[in-house]
């Protein structure tokens, strides 16, 4: 795997990693926003400013960037590792100055080490953040310089800790996960203000007609209420319980020496632009005729490397996420076009 060597076991980072990530986390909040949206790859003619294309098969490094994945983790009490119900690809790039993040919908569909299809998702309960990792690097051509995974219970005990969350319910949300802990979801449409509980319910809640696509959009609500929340004078000075409470329970390989070198270029990191998008795709719903066939998000291949790499290095965002299945299945890069384009005009004579 690109990037450096992960381990078998992250490591538990102490209190002073905890300082250190809240001092890194009060510099970064501030500028989450949503960049200009460009024309979907598919629809363009231009390939990305730093010459990827769709071609590319290898993980390939971008310079003046370090990337983490984060990983929430469904870790139950009778389950060791669990399954990833967030996967975050966030870069430090220090070239353009920006923090970029590309979220994977948990359904994404891709190869194993064992050829067999599953959902990344599952890689965790398998092979861990490392084979997690490595299925990451093969799916967006990126290495991964770090992992950070992320427990349900630092969720909610960060959440009251500072008070709750004001957070707009799009819909009525019911649903019984069965999980032992957390495992009733019951949330009434409108503005409320949050419980860690009930907040965790609202990330979770998958079961409308978007899917893994609409909690990736209430994950961003999530944290968006959350950088509201951590910035009132009167939580503030809660802040360093509340990141003791959170990094007591990560898992991560990151060294305390990383750790203490990101804190040390946060204010610098407050002035850089953040950006986020999806790994677009398309639905895809379980045929009751074929056994064992389950619902995904399928990606193409090639297009999934293009629209990540462009991503990263342009900053640039695809228009539309969720595709038909045809488009997802014929994506062609720009130039694999043109020449498919030439192609049939000579056939056609």
């Amino acid at each position: 795997m690109g990037g450096i060597a992960l381990k078998r076991h992250g490591r538990r980072l102490g209190w002073v990693a905890v300082a250190v990530a809240a001092f890194g986390a009060w510099h970064a909040w501030p500028r989450l926003e949503r960049p200009h949206a460009h024309d979907h790859p598919s629809r363009s003619a231009e390939p990305s400013s730093a010459g990827w294309t769709a071609a590319d098969t290898g993980t390939t490094r971008l310079g003046g960037r370090e990337t983490i994945l984060v990983l929430g983790s469904d870790k139950r009490p009778e389950d060791p590792r669990g399954n990833a119900d967030v996967l975050l690809v966030a870069s430090l790039d220090d070239s353009h100055r920006r923090i970029e993040l590309l979220s994977i919908p948990r359904d994404t569909q891709v190869a194993f080490p064992d050829g067999r299809y599953h959902k990344i998702n599952e890689a965790l309960a398998s092979g861990g953040p490392e084979e997690t990792c490595m299925l990451v690097e093969r799916l967006i051509g990126l290495p991964i310089d770090h992992y950070a995974v992320i427990r349900f219970d630092a969720l909610v005990r960060m959440v009251d800790r500072i008070g709750g969350l004001d957070i707009d319910v799009p819909r009525n949300m019911d649903y019984r996960t069965g999980d032992k802990v957390y495992g009733v979801i019951h949330l009434r449409k409108g503005r409320h203000h949050l419980s860690g509980e009930q907040a965790l319910q609202f990330v979770r809640y998958r079961h409308d007609a978007l899917g893994d696509i609409g909690r990736t959009e209430r994950q961003q609500a999530f944290l968006m209420a959350l950088k509201d929340q951590l910035f009132r004078p009167q939580t503030l000075p809660r802040l360093p319980e509340v990141a003791l409470d959170a990094w007591k329970m990560i898992d991560t390989d990151m060294s305390l020496g990383d750790m203490t070198r990101l804190a040390a270029r946060a204010p610098q990191y407050r002035t850089y632009r953040a950006v986020h998008t999806t790994l677009p795709g398309s639905f895809h719903d379980p045929d009751p005729s074929i056994p064992g066939d389950l619902s995904y998000w399928v990606v193409n291949p090639a297009e999934a490397r293009y629209v990540a790499k462009r991503f990263f290095a342009d900053g640039e965002v695809p228009s539309r996420i969720i595709q038909d299945p045809r488009e997802t299945r014929t994506w062609l890069p720009p130039e694999a076009r043109a020449a498919q384009t030439a192609t049939e005009r000579a056939r056609s004579g």
